[in-house]
C-alpha cells in the first residue's frame, strides 16, 4: 500500500498534514532504516487500523480490538432503547470458522446499516470484542471502520 492508501484508514483520526509531519519526523528518528511506506504503515499499524491484522471470528475473544473479513447471515431489525434515544441494530455475521453479531449503534446504522446485503463481504477494521448475554459481538465504537468487499 502506499502511504495515501495507508492515511485512508486514518483520516478520521488525523490530519494528513500531521501523518506526513509524523512520517518525517520518524525518517529522521530513525536514521533512513525505514522509508515512508514503512513509517506510514507503523503508524497505521500503532492507531490499530492495520488491515493486515485479521483474525478468524474463532479466534475471537472478550476485550480485544481484531480486523476480521467476514459475511453477512442475517440482518436484524433496529431497536430502541431509553425511550427512542438509542437505535441498535444487530447483524449475524460469519467466516469459515464461525460466527458471532456485529452491533451497529444510531449514526453507524444510518451510514452503514442500511447498505448491508445477506451474503455481503464486509471487513472489519479495528472492531471492538465483547461477550455479553448475546454471546459474542463485535462492535466499530471509536475508532473501528468497515470497508465493503
Amino acid at each position: 500500500m502506499d502511504i495515501n492508501a495507508l492515511y485512508l484508514l486514518i483520516e478520521d483520526l488525523m490530519s494528513y498534514e500531521r501523518f506526513k509531519d509524523e512520517i518525517k519526523k520518524r525518517e529522521k528518528e530513525y536514521d533512513g532504516l525505514l522509508n515512508e511506506e514503512a513509517i506510514a504503515y507503523m503508524i497505521v499499524d500503532e492507531l490499530g487500523r492495520n488491515p493486515g491484522n485479521k483474525m478468524k471470528i474463532a479466534d475471537l475473544y472478550d476485550g480485544i480490538n481484531a480486523t476480521i473479513e467476514a459475511k453477512i447471515k442475517r440482518i436484524g431489525s433496529v431497536e430502541t432503547r431509553k425511550n427512542g434515544e438509542l437505535r441498535v441494530m444487530r447483524v449475524d455475521i460469519y467466516d469459515d470458522t464461525g460466527s458471532c453479531q456485529l452491533v451497529l449503534w444510531n449514526e453507524e446504522i444510518d451510514k452503514i446499516g442500511m447498505q448491508l446485503k445477506p451474503e455481503m463481504k464486509i471487513k472489519i477494521i479495528n472492531g471492538y470484542v465483547r461477550e455479553n448475554i448475546y454471546g459474542l459481538q463485535v462492535s466499530l465504537g471509536r475508532w473501528g471502520i468497515i470497508v465493503f468487499q
